[in-house]
């Protein structure tokens, strides 16, 4: 696992930011999933396809997984929330997420099968084939795929879109799995102050990381985020913000001017010394030629005198056509 999905993983997985991101997705926002309401779960997904007898277990590895459970409306609500970051496009990413969710559900079966088996050992011949009772049912999947790429997400959404046949006549029984994609180049201005957490400013830093300038942070006036918002910002986008290290709550626009001053007085002084260099190899150049040409017409005796007098040496300079 490399630095950003790393880093992505531990900003993400937080309760609070987890809340939040299912909330703008499912809710546009409200606050309806609490972070104590979220339990975690085993991101490790293992599957029989076919038949316990077969042996053959499939086995994935999801970024983030955690069950919600509350009421919601005055009726319990059971949800099974998963979350993928991607720092990279991944063009088959329909099928990968179908893939993961067919496994939660095939897990959600077996589980209940095991149940069943301790608690109520005669089943019909139905029950034992299908591992579940006619009144059984499984709690919703729901896979959330966030682009942390920082470019547009060019691949396909659905299923549909991944198959070679375009026919309706044919598609209409292929059934269609479509991502849920959460892209910050798809979000517009007004959807980043729907976040509660730091979540929007960063997708928000995301969208515009590209941008020629950052006028649309300058006219916000004033854009906060907490440290470990600023800190997956600059493991993402690869941006540098000079901020004090003892700061919690960051000021995002001041830290990205103070980061543009240091950059032009580190640019500055860079090229002040660079000058400097360059005067002192040209001049050693010029004299290297002096030296030779005095020596060349016999005027050895004035050698000594051009090194030590700079009038002497640029009279000299004219006189020879040294430039």
């Amino acid at each position: 696992m490399g630095k950003i999905d790393t880093e992505a993983k531990a900003y993400l997985s937080n309760a609070e930011r987890f809340s939040d991101i299912f909330n703008f997705w499912i809710f546009d926002g409200q606050n309806i999933i609490k972070p104590d309401e979220l339990q975690e779960m085993d991101t490790t997904s293992i599957a029989i396809p076919f038949s316990e007898k077969s042996r053959k277990h499939v086995q994935k590895y999801r970024d983030m997984l955690k069950l919600y459970a509350a009421k919601h409306d005055g009726e319990a609500m059971y949800l099974i929330l998963g979350l993928e970051a991607e720092a990279k496009i991944h063009y088959a990413m329909p099928v990968r997420a179908m893939l993961y969710d067919a496994m939660q559900y095939s897990q959600q079966v077996q589980n209940i099968a095991n149940q069943r088996r301790k608690c109520r050992p005669q089943e019909t011949r139905h029950e034992y084939l299908s591992g579940l009772g006619k009144d059984d049912r499984l709690l919703p999947v729901i896979t959330l795929v966030l682009n942390i790429s920082g470019e547009k997400w060019d691949g396909c959404q659905s299923l549909h879109e991944l198959i070679s046949v375009k026919k309706e006549q044919i598609l209409r029984y292929v059934p269609d799995y479509k991502l849920n994609l959460l892209s910050p180049d798809l979000l517009t201005e007004e959807d980043f102050d729907k976040f509660r957490t730091g979540l929007g400013a960063a997708m928000q830093f995301i969208k515009h990381q590209n941008d020629e300038d950052m006028s649309w942070m300058e006219s916000k006036g004033s854009l906060s985020a907490d440290r470990a918002t600023v800190d997956f910002i600059q493991t993402v986008t690869g941006t540098c913000f000079e901020i004090d290290e003892n700061d919690e709550v960051i000021d995002m626009c001041k830290a990205w001017k103070n980061s543009i001053a240091q950059a032009k007085a580190t640019g500055k002084v860079e090229g002040q010394a660079e000058g400097r260099a360059e005067g002192r190899a040209e001049g050693e150049d010029k004299l290297s030629r002096l030296i030779a040409r005095l020596l060349e017409i016999g005027r050895n005796d004035e050698i000594l005198s051009a090194t030590k007098n700079a009038t002497l040496r640029n009279q000299l300079y004219e006189k020879y056509s040294i430039v």
